[in-house]
């Protein structure tokens, strides 16, 4: 009887999760002749999100956008089976200055929060000892969301259906793989099929050092291979990161050589004391040279990378054939009764390869400030300053930028 109700709630979720809901119905709460729960310690949370956000890009209208996120989200143990449950979240985002300007119309600054509503999340989990199996759509954030993650800042996250298997048998060592066959985007317009899989390992060696090794094969686009050490020595965080990625199969070279064959180095450094944050980093995507495209990381939540005013969004995630360096500096404070403040500065630069163009790429100043009402309440606004360069190499870093956010999170 177990296996009957197990193959149909398999049946279901993936209907579900390959389809979009338009209507939730109730469910009332049933057993099976052999008084087996299909549902037991069912667990809901919620999310309204309220967001305003004003961007210029000096070439388009300025954009102001009032958006709103809510998302329902619920899990649950299944058929009775130890190990076995079920998770399933919606989301809706809503623009309330739909008239005035939708984040899809043209003509205006981009604020990649068009109105959409559809299932994020749809998964089985099935755990056994020290071994955890995930089948369906389901978030992915790996590491720091350098390479891969749900791009939660916008107002709809990016998700992935896949096949998951995390473990952690070894002691200090955790193990993860997934196949992808299918990438929903921020916007419909990222969202396809992929054949990407997904490979990490992480290694606490000693207290003080963690090493991170991963390939990261995104279907017929490229492979990355990487390996990063991270962790905190006395008062000092650090890490130190390199990557390489070439294309991944050879039917995608140009001119006898590979679209794609670049190097990525990454060293951080931070420490807090009495409250106080300060920090200084590094980190360079390789330029292409003799290839189509450097070095990208088109699956990553890249708003945290490269400065809040999204400069670099599409550049980095599919087109850096000039590379591009970011040397850049934080400095805060934090406080249990004031909140969080955050100071970025980031100097940009690129390989100057064309006449009349320089490898100056602007730079950027960022701000941020967070205060937590409550445990579920919390409050955000934070600003970006871009200044471009006029005769950068880097077409995407010749116009100034500045952007503004205020935004509430409320959880249930």
């Amino acid at each position: 009887m177990k296996q009957a109700v197990l193959l149909s709630i398999l049946a279901s979720t993936m209907i579900m999760a390959e389809g979009e809901i338009t209507a939730v119905e109730p469910v009332a709460e049933t057993k099976s002749t052999s008084d087996i729960e299909i549902f037991n310690n069912i667990k809901f949370n919620g999310e309204l999100r309220p967001r305003y956000e004003n961007a210029d890009d000096s070439v388009n209208d300025v954009a102001n956008a009032m958006t709103a996120r809510f998302a329902l989200s619920t899990a649950a143990g299944l058929a009775d089976i130890e190990g076995l449950s079920v998770f399933g979240q919606i989301i809706a985002v809503t623009n309330f200055d739909y008239d005035e300007y939708a984040p899809e119309q043209a003509g205006y600054a981009t604020i990649a929060d068009p109105e959409n509503a559809r299932v994020t999340q749809a998964y089985l989990d099935y755990k056994i000892d020290k071994t955890l199996f995930r089948l369906g759509r389901q978030m992915v954030n790996l590491d720091d969301e350098r390479f891969v993650g749900a791009v939660d800042w916008r107002q709809m996250p990016q998700t992935f259906m896949g096949y998951t298997v995390n473990n952690t048998s070894i002691e200090n060592l955790g193990l993860m793989a997934s196949y992808v066959t299918d990438r929903y985007g921020i916007t419909e317009a990222l969202s396809s099929g992929t054949e990407t899989a997904l490979l990490h390992a992480d290694y606490q060696a000693i207290q003080e050092l963690k090493l991170t090794g991963y390939g990261y094969l995104i279907g017929s686009s490229s492979n990355t291979y990487g390996l990063m050490a991270s962790g905190k020595a006395g008062m000092v965080n650090y890490i130190a990161e390199a990557a390489t990625q070439q294309d991944a199969t050879m039917e995608y070279e140009t001119m006898g050589k590979p679209s794609v064959d670049a190097m990525y180095y990454r060293v951080d450094v931070g420490t807090v004391y009495n409250g106080f944050i300060f920090g200084v980093a590094y980190e360079s995507l390789g330029e292409a040279e003799d290839n189509s495209h450097g070095f990208t990381t088109p699956l990553a939540t890249l708003h945290k990378w490269q400065g809040f005013a999204d400069v670099f969004l599409g550049y980095t995630a599919g087109s850096t054939k000039f590379g591009l360096n970011d040397a850049y500096a934080k400095i805060g404070y934090a406080d249990p009764k004031y909140g969080k403040i955050l100071g970025f500065y980031h100097d940009f630069s690129a390989k100057e390869s064309l006449a009349n163009t320089v490898d100056d790429a602007g730079s950027e100043f960022d701000l941020l400030y967070t205060y937590d009402f409550s445990a579920k309440l919390n409050f955000l606004a934070k600003a970006a300053f871009f200044s471009g360069e006029s005769n950068s190499v880097i077409s995407a870093a010749q116009n100034d930028v500045q952007r503004y956010w205020v935004q509430l999170d409320y959880k249930f």
